[in-house]
């Protein structure tokens, strides 16, 4: 199954279509379908795994809220998610160390394992379809796309805090009701 090729010729025709015919966003989009579908590979739905491989990265943050915010999560979908990795016998919650109220949530030697095994393979993958760049163009590579996400960076810390804290746009008018269609009255007679 290759990425849904519709999808990315959307995209080309809506950056062609406001004037930014060099849009990068068919291609983002494409690498996060490629990458959604070696995450599938694996038997996980791509929210599950992605919390298994944040806990994993970064076992210190392990409670709920702390995972969601970690993989950019609404908090109020984590609970479901962590309930899969259970399920599946991946994570287990565990009382929190200083707090009765709260929980926290640690890998199972099967969920590491899991972690490691998609971890292992998006790098190998990654290498392999990075062989088409010759050893002399990775470093300019490397460079070229270091500086896209710096950029990206900076410009969201000017342009969000702005957008943020300007007014609201207007509500979008909405389209007139339709009346509802009449059924012919029986003929009398």
């Amino acid at each position: 199954m290759t990425p849904d090729s519709r999808n990315v010729d959307s995209l080309v025709h809506t950056a062609e279509e406001l004037g930014h015919g060099a849009s990068l966003l068919p291609f983002l989009h494409h690498i996060l379908l490629a990458y959604k579908q070696r995450i599938h590979s694996f038997g996980l739905p791509s929210g599950v795994a992605y919390a298994l491989l944040c806990l994993h990265q970064q076992p210190d943050k392990a409670e709920p809220a702390q995972i969601a915010d970690l993989c950019d999560i609404p908090r109020q979908t984590m609970t479901s998610l962590i309930d899969v990795l259970e399920r599946r016998a991946l994570a287990h919650r565990d009382d929190h160390p200083t707090d009765r109220r709260r929980k926290v949530v640690r890998l199972t030697p099967a969920g590491t394992a899991l972690a490691k095994q998609i971890i292992a393979d998006i790098l190998d993958v990654e290498a392999r379809a990075l062989d088409v760049i010759t050893p002399g163009q990775m470093p300019l590579a490397r460079e070229l796309v270091r500086r896209f996400t710096e950029e990206l960076d900076r410009l969201n810390a000017i342009d969000l805090p702005l957008r943020a804290a300007a007014p609201p746009p207007p509500p979008v008018a909405a389209a007139p009701a339709v009346p509802p269609l009449r059924r012919p009255s029986p003929p009398k007679g």
